[in-house]
């Protein structure tokens, strides 16, 4: 989750406490993970930035491996533009800190280092690389992955492009792939009737995998205290939305 701003990404956005009276969230029957796993050999995260797959499907993450199953972590950039032209938060020194927050909450998810993969392409600039980046991804997956991805709508350039590239390449790989919103519970109405998007399904977290996608979470210190001087871009009402006792997946490719 970056700081870059489409009009619909202004604001506090909705707030947590809109979304437990959503009509269609709340309509949303809860399922357990093991009806999501199923056959799958691997869990793929495509995240555009880190941190994005701890917001989106933490505790997923966290269950898939007590469970025994491989997960693999995809980070599309470094996140190194959140904080434009700050004198002390260069690029590079962004590069190095969310990396280190990265590993932190992988090991928290239990997610080992070597199982973690930056692909390098430049924070923000996603879009004008999408077919490369689909190509990419497609070279990292393998028959009996699931992927999951920011959805392809989720109102962020990077989330849409990588979301757009990841069902690109799961698609021709013949993979399944599902989806999580990310800035989409800061902007998307929650007083819609029905899900913004087809496929909606939510799935409860136990107490072991909600703690350690909280645990996890604190870990991006750069995204939810920021440097001091500006605004975090994942200030304590933001956090809240993803504390939740449950994840949100659309599910696009079945």
């Amino acid at each position: 989750m970056d700081a870059l701003s489409p009009p619909r990404i202004e604001g506090r956005g909705h707030p947590e406490s809109a979304w437990r009276c959503s009509p269609w969230l709340t309509a949303l029957p809860v399922h357990p993970f093991d009806t999501l796993l199923g056959d799958v050999r691997r869990i793929v995260v495509v995240s555009p930035h880190p941190d994005d797959e701890v917001l989106g499907c933490g505790g997923l993450i966290h269950y898939a491996r007590r469970s025994g199953l491989a997960v693999r972590l995809l980070s599309v950039t470094q996140g190194e533009a959140c904080y434009p032209d700050h004198p002390r938060w260069s690029p590079d020194y962004l590069r190095q800190l969310r990396a280190r927050e990265l590993l932190c909450a992988a090991a928290a998810l239990g997610v080992p280092p070597e199982a973690i993969r930056s692909l390098g392409f430049p924070d923000g600039e996603v879009g004008a690389r999408e077919s490369l980046l689909g190509d990419s991804l497609q070279d990292h997956l393998a028959p009996g992955d699931h992927v999951f991805c920011t959805a392809a709508w989720d109102g962020h350039p990077d989330h849409e492009a990588s979301g757009r590239a990841a069902r690109t390449a799961a698609d021709r790989k013949g993979v399944r792939l599902s989806e999580f919103p990310v800035w989409a519970w800061h902007w998307s109405d929650p007083g819609l009737a029905t899900p913004p998007a087809p496929g909606a399904r939510r799935y409860a977290l136990d107490a072991a995998s909600w703690e350690a996608k909280r645990r996890a979470l604190r870990h991006f210190t750069s995204q939810c205290q920021g440097p001091g001087d500006r605004p975090a871009i994942l200030p304590p009402h933001a956090v809240e939305r993803f504390a939740r006792r449950e994840e949100t997946f659309f599910h696009v490719i079945a």
